[in-house]
């Protein structure tokens, strides 16, 4: 979706958190930057640190990194996206609140997806229930709705 909404020339700011795995085992999440592309570890398994979710370590020092990059791109941007809002981003004050800033300003339309742990707590603007069902349709469904109530300032 992030691909068809810089082809049509919006500039795209936010996160993006994808598993890594190794040797078939997942060993944890990198943070990408989508403005520039800076990536780090979010969260390893068998890593010391203070903050846990469940086998994984948050490590808030390499997030507030790229948050910070992360922070200055937004006001370059047409679109924030974020993938995703769950447990592990919220467990770092400093991602959190920017979290918070992003869903409750309406400076900028905000793309999100939600860990399904959190639907009930973080309500906003249009929301999709993305179901094994309709994961292949509902995404022209979205990027239309994005593209129809975008209004590029």
């Amino acid at each position: 979706m992030l691909n068809e909404l810089k082809r049509r020339n919006l500039k795209i700011s936010g996160f993006y958190c994808p598993e890594v795995k190794h040797e078939g085992r997942r060993i944890g999440f990198k943070i990408v930057d989508i403005w520039s592309g800076k990536f780090d570890w979010l969260a390893r398994v068998d890593y010391p640190g203070k903050i846990k979710i469940g086998k994984y370590t948050v490590l808030e020092d390499n997030v507030n990194r790229i948050l910070a990059d992360i922070e200055s791109s937004t006001s370059n941007s047409d679109i924030i996206a974020i993938d995703e809002i769950g447990p592990m981003e919220l467990s770092i004050k400093s991602m959190k609140d920017f979290i918070l800033k992003v869903i409750n300003s309406d400076e900028k339309p905000l793309l999100a997806v939600i860990h399904r742990s959190l639907k009930d707590s973080l309500r906003g603007g249009k929301v999709y229930t993305i179901t094994l069902d309709n994961r292949n349709t509902i995404k022209y469904e979205i990027l239309n709705y994005i593209l129809i109530n975008f209004k590029k300032t």
